[in-house]
C-alpha cells in the first residue's frame, strides 16, 4: 500500500494509512485489533495484505472478526511473483463471498493487463506512478 498511499490519500480524503514494507497478514491483523481496541477504526477499512506470505481462510475469518464493527471492509487482492499469489487471491475471493460487508478490489486483473505499471518483480509499483494512481482509484471506488 506504500506504493499508492499518496494517490489513495488524494482519492479518499481523511484516509489513515498504516502501510509498512514487508508486513505480514498476522501483523496487519494485530495492528487493526489495536486500532479497534482504541476505538480508532473507521467505518470503512481497506486491507491490502498478502504479498508477503500465504493467507488461510481461518486468517481471513479472524480478520473479519476483528473488523466486526466496520460497515465495509475492502480487500485488495495480490499481484505478486510468488507461489502463494493464486491461493491468496482464492482465499480473499471466497472470504469476501461469505461476508456481505466485504468487497474485493481485483488489483490482480488490472495489473496483469498493465505489466508495465509494475517493476520487473511484477509485485511493486513506482510510488505515485500510473499504476499507483489507477490502483488508488479502484480502491477508492470500492470504499
Amino acid at each position: 500500500m506504500i506504493d499508492y498511499e499518496g494517490a489513495l490519500e488524494a482519492d479518499v480524503p481523511g484516509v489513515h494509512v498504516t502501510a509498512k514494507v514487508s508486513r505480514w497478514w498476522t501483523t496487519g491483523e494485530a495492528i487493526l485489533r489495536g486500532l479497534e481496541l482504541r476505538d480508532a477504526l473507521g467505518a470503512v477499512v481497506i486491507v491490502g495484505l498478502g504479498t508477503n506470505g500465504p493467507v488461510t481462510p481461518e486468517q481471513f475469518d479472524s480478520m473479519m472478526s476483528v473488523l466486526s464493527g466496520a460497515s465495509r471492509v475492502v480487500f485488495v487482492n495480490n499481484r505478486v511473483d510468488r507461489t502463494w499469489q493464486t491461493s491468496n487471491n482464492t482465499v480473499l475471493a471466497q472470504g469476501v463471498a461469505r461476508y456481505p460487508r466485504a468487497v474485493l478490489v481485483n488489483w490482480y486483473a488490472l495489473a496483469v493487463e498493465h505489466p508495465g505499471w509494475l517493476y520487473t518483480t511484477q509485485t511493486h509499483l513506482p510510488i505515485d506512478g500510473p499504476g499507483a494512481v489507477e490502483l488508488a482509484a479502484l480502491v477508492a471506488a470500492a470504499a
